[in-house]
């Protein structure tokens, strides 16, 4: 083979990444060469390759071996992505950066775990994840903080949208899409837009809803729904689903919803936790010098920024006195049992007109105008927003009592019968990530949480209408300061709206996987409230 004959073929074979999906690292390595050598002869034939069109495909692909020169828990990878950047530095050619320092603008670097970590269970599960996806998404490198729920996580996420199912991988992408989508969360619907080419998706759904089928445009209000106003969804909406032309079966429309419910919380993460675009992504690296914000970008990454102002620290509830809090709630709790009914329903019905009073203005709606076109292609009716459960115009609408409607005894198994397997897979993960503990709290060990973990998991369902008759509601205000009812309650609700101060400035003794931790709750608490509602609308339709 002449070596023109040969660089062809190397370029022929450049674009297939996937080669590296693998655990053996002879098969690795024979790409990594190919692509070293395939860069080198393009660096030194730079004038011919622009005359003859080839320049455009080795620009192209930079930004990917940028991202598997950082993020691939394969050394040989990472050192030979590394090679080709350097050689084609060295040839004057501009490179690209990344244009964050890490996975989050919220949590330095530091604090997560490494490509080459040394844990065992976390290395395993980051290479799982390559093999999996091709990359260690940044999402997925801050769940890793806690290698127990990324474990159970992924397993889920797999079966959800790989794995045997009735709907087609495609379409499963694609509501990915649309859910990502209602919270305007371009980096989940970027990662999605990817997977449903890959899937072999329709282009042209990716120019918008008006090009897509009728069965999966009247996802549409279910979509909605549950994103912002998951008590709305209805008999009649399912009944209307159910029937007709173009109908869902029911096992699809329940793998629909709990798509949708997956993307609507992991939107949530997300935001919550200041997870920026992927590396290739087009707003995740430059092929321009620094700018002074970016340089202020590294110096928080570099562990400088606080966790909270002096003043904020001096307003907001230690550490020391959340544990005395939780100490007493413990003590009290006696008093559960002596509570009527009628008490403890009053209890959660000041609690929630209280946090209306309070928190009036933090799910006011997003306005239209803030959306990108990008986004707004994939939705319908983008001004539907959420609207606190306590000030609904529905009157007719009650507060959902968990006692006639709850995961544990109806959800689980309608979800495991008409998608089996799938109410297993999410049982383990609610209740796991409900008793996930280190008995630590900030640089205490030792410390028994489960009451404000209950206190984090019982609000987040109250500010959706959802009643626990066992729980004693006056322990939220106990255990949950300003700060951190405003954090939950935007994360849940709006997340586009969170912001870097809000992470920061609530309780800012906890430490970044603590926090991390608190967005894992928020995330499966927000998931079953959707789950929920889905549950008893599709329950009193089959009566």
């Amino acid at each position: 083979m002449s070596d023109d004959e040969d660089f062809i073929y190397e370029e022929d074979s450049l674009r297939d990444f996937s080669i590296l999906r693998t655990r053996d690292a002879n098969v690795r390595g024979q790409f990594l060469d190919s692509l070293v050598k395939a860069y080198k002869t393009w660096a030194n034939r730079r004038d011919e390759t622009i005359n003859n069109g080839r320049q455009n495909l080795f620009v192209e692909l930079l930004p990917c071996i940028l991202s598997l020169s950082i993020r691939c828990p394969f050394p040989d990878v990472r050192e030979k992505c590394s090679k080709v950047l350097e050689n084609v530095k060295s040839s004057t050619m501009p490179v690209p950066r990344p244009l964050f320092k890490g996975p989050s603008s919220f949590i330095p670097s530091k604090e997560l775990p490494s490509m080459d970590t040394d844990d065992e269970q976390t290395h395993s599960l980051l290479v799982d994840s390559f093999l999996f996806n091709g990359r260690v998404p940044n999402v997925t490198c801050i769940i890793g903080v806690h290698p127990q729920y990324l474990d159970w996580n992924a397993r889920t996420e797999y079966f959800l949208m790989r794995g045997e199912g009735p709907l087609p991988y495609d379409w499963r992408h694609y509501i990915a899409i649309m859910a990502a989508s209602r919270h305007q969360c371009s980096y989940l619907v970027s990662i999605y837009e990817r997977e449903f080419l890959r899937y072999h998706g329709d282009k042209q759904w990716l120019k918008g809803i008006q090009h897509i089928p009728k069965k999966l445009h009247a996802l549409l209000d279910m979509n909605k729904y549950l994103a912002h106003q998951p008590w709305l969804v209805s008999t009649q909406l399912i009944e209307k689903l159910l029937k007709g032309e173009d109908n869902w079966s029911l096992s699809e429309l329940v793998h629909a919803i709990v798509i949708m419910a997956h993307i609507h919380a992991l939107s949530s993460f997300v935001y919550g936790c200041g997870v920026v675009p992927e590396i290739d992504s087009e707003n995740g690296h430059t092929f321009k010098p620094p700018t002074l914000t970016e340089t202020n970008q590294a110096s928080f990454d570099s562990g400088n920024a606080t966790t909270g102002s002096e003043s904020v620290r001096s307003s907001t509830m230690t550490r020391d006195e959340l544990m005395a809090r939780m100490r007493e709630v413990r003590a009290e709790q006696d008093t559960l049992m002596e509570a009527s009914q009628e008490e403890l329903f009053q209890h959660f019905e000041k609690l929630e007109s209280g946090e209306l009073a309070h928190f009036k203005d933090e799910a006011a709606s997003t306005p239209t105008e803030s959306l990108t076109t990008d986004l707004a292609r994939y939705l319908e009716d983008p001004n539907f927003r959420y609207q606190d459960f306590a000030s609904r115009p529905q009157q007719d609408i009650s507060t959902f009592r968990i006692q006639d409607c709850s995961w544990e005894e109806h959800g689980f198994s309608l979800f495991n019968r008409l998608y089996p397997d799938i109410g297993t897979l999410l049982d383990e993960k609610f209740s796991s990530t409900l008793g996930l503990t280190y008995f630590t709290l900030g640089d205490r060990t030792n410390v028994d949480t489960t009451v404000f973990r209950m206190a984090t998991w019982n609000y987040i369902h109250l500010i959706f209408g959802i009643y626990h008759d066992d729980y004693l509601y006056t322990e939220v205000n106990k255990l949950m300061e300003r700060s951190y009812k405003r954090y939950i309650k935007k994360v849940a609700c709006v997340p586009e709206k969170a912001t870097q101060e809000d992470y920061l400035e609530f309780m800012p003794e906890l430490t970044h996987s603590e926090k991390v931790h608190i967005n894992l709750l928020l995330l499966e608490a927000r998931l079953q409230a959707e789950l929920l509602y889905a549950t008893r609308a599709i329950m009193k339709y089959m009566t």
